[in-house]
């Protein structure tokens, strides 16, 4: 889960006293999932209905990490070094539009403010369009164990359609480069329904993705949700 509880379950009785409550519970020997929500994105793409925002500069961006890291140590705070973090997710948005020093300080501020297992998962999802040669160091040097790229479909039409325009030739080189510096999981995502798509452009990409050998393929059905987002 990127929340929990799951959406549906939070309600108005859900107050500041009682998240504190739940994480003055943890024991000593619980294992911990840490989710990091990064909401910002340097473009939108017209499918995803994920919490975001576009912006082209970093100073919203540079802001927002004061009050994250703020909020981690306060986490930490109440957590009281009780319990081991298995798993740390950096989601978004694209969290990869973290400049390569800052996400050093955040990863910093949360082995500070919690005990983490030798072998805990670190995953990323990764914007290949964000990516270059300092940002695949820093991920290396934070201990990424996983890494999520979003590819949704190969196809250029269906590329423009969506506001994704990303080559198989960029997506290989991040791939390429997390392996070369020791990322051991590579997950990659793919949507199917979306305009312009048929079974044949749909066997296409995944026949692309395969030559890329990821771990993990996340095959999701496009939602249509205008009322939403």
């Amino acid at each position: 889960y990127t929340s929990y509880p799951t959406a549906p379950h939070f309600h108005a009785g859900v107050t500041g006293e009682v998240v504190v409550g739940w994480m003055s519970a943890i024991a000593e020997g619980d294992r911990l999932s840490l989710y990091v929500h990064v909401p910002f994105c340097d473009r939108l793409c017209w499918f995803c209905a994920c919490h975001t925002k576009q912006t082209l500069r970093y100073e919203p961006v540079a802001e927002f990490l004061k009050s994250l890291i703020a909020e981690v140590r306060m986490a930490g705070e109440k957590v009281a070094g009780r319990g081991k973090v298995a798993a740390l997710h950096f989601g978004g948005g694209s969290p990869t539009m973290l400049r390569p020093d800052d996400l050093r300080a955040l990863m910093a501020a949360l082995r500070e403010s919690f005990a983490f297992l030798p072998d805990a998962s670190i995953s990323v999802e990764i914007d290949p369009n964000d990516m270059d040669e300092a940002k695949l160091d820093a991920l290396a040097e934070v201990g990424l164990t996983r890494a999520s790229l979003g590819i949704q479909d190969f196809d250029e039409r269906v590329q423009k359609a969506i506001n994704r325009e990303q080559s198989f030739a960029d997506t290989k080189w991040v791939v390429d480069g997390l392996r070369a510096r020791g990322v051991a999981s590579v997950n990659l995502d793919v949507l199917y329904g979306l305009p312009h798509q048929t079974r044949e452009s749909v066997a296409a990409t995944i026949g692309q993705v395969l030559t890329l050998r990821p771990d993990r393929i996340a095959l999701f059905g496009y939602a249509h949700v205008p009322w939403f987002k």
